[in-house]
């Protein structure tokens, strides 16, 4: 087993949280982030969101099998990570982009019922195709789209043959489908450069921009650390489960430490987890104080923050 999994499997049930913000934040954050980026573009506003729900779902996936004893039959925990970052991925666009979506399924409907070529899991659990007989060939290089421009419209199979013939290996179906919404226009995520889905090779931010996102995240969590508690639980309590997924995404906070910052213990949290955010009149009822009062609090915050981030920016 993962020796990262195997600390959380064997860790007591009052650590086990902990080992699990730890996994979450220093192995999951990143390699989910890497493969949103990679899918969706790193300019694109909902990358955030898509890897924050990504992480929530894996945490309540790894609290479940925990208990279940199913975290023992994950081979390749990295794998197991980038593939539910990939499935969160095609959720987003499945709902964002439906019909990049249905030219995903006439891709891999040909792809499934034509013996020239094949489809298959990689060891990472990511959808593969390329000519039958390519499952342990060196994966390939997307082709430039200019070079397909001629292919006409919406015909998948000279489409195909011609990716495959000028990457002489396989690819990621992912990578097919970017191609082919490229080549004949389907609406995407936003594609960079003359040749569009070039930058799928390598749309990953650079080290300045990704260091400057979680600069910011941790400038923002420290300051959200300086504020008096009260105005701390106000406004934490009633943030958006995908902000306080941020701070573990990025590594700049774990689950005890934003526990801590609340005045609540690790289990405390995790059991309002899934309630998040409460609304104002729970909130209320848990600092013993009126709505009015929460609301208050949570303004003061909020002008406290910005006061002080303006300043920093």
């Amino acid at each position: 087993m993962d020796p990262g999994l195997e600390r959380f499997v064997a860790a007591r049930d009052e650590d086990a949280d902990e080992v699990l913000g730890e996994l979450l934040s220093t192995r999951a954050g990143p390699i989910i982030r890497r493969v949103t980026v990679s899918r969706l573009g790193h300019t694109n506003s909902d990358v955030d969101d898509v890897s924050s729900q990504v992480v929530f779902e894996l945490m309540q996936r790894l609290r479940q099998g925990r208990q279940d004893a199913n975290v023992n039959d994950i081979d390749s925990f990295d794998g197991y990570i980038a593939a539910a970052a990939h499935h969160g991925c095609d959720h987003y666009l499945r709902r964002k982009y439906p019909l990049r979506w249905q030219l995903r399924n006439r891709i891999r409907y040909v792809l499934d019922h034509d013996s020239r070529w094949s489809l298959w899991k990689s060891p990472e659990r990511i959808w593969m195709c390329g000519l039958a007989g390519w499952e342990t060939r060196a994966q390939g290089s997307a082709p430039d789209v200019r070079d397909l421009a001629d292919v006409e419209s919406q015909q998948v199979r000279p489409l195909l043959t011609r990716i495959f013939h000028s990457t002489n290996g396989p690819l990621a179906l992912w990578v097919v489908v970017d191609v082919a919404a490229a080549v004949w226009g389907v609406p995407s995520r936003q594609l960079h450069g003359d040749a569009g889905i070039e930058t799928v090779a390598d749309s990953r931010p650079s080290i300045d921009e990704e260091m400057t996102h979680r600069a910011r995240t941790a400038r923002v969590w420290a300051e959200i650390r300086e504020l008096p508690i009260r105005q701390r639980q106000a406004l934490l309590l009633n943030l958006k489960d995908d902000g306080l997924m941020l701070f573990l995404a990025t590594g700049t906070a774990s689950l005890r430490t934003v526990a801590e910052t609340m005045d609540m213990t690790v289990e405390t949290l995790a059991a309002l987890w899934n309630e998040l955010p409460l609304p104002d009149n729970a909130v209320a009822s848990r600092l013993g104080c009126t709505r009015q009062q929460v609301i208050n609090l949570r303004m003061s915050a909020r002008k406290r923050l910005s006061n002080r981030l303006a300043a920093w920016s």
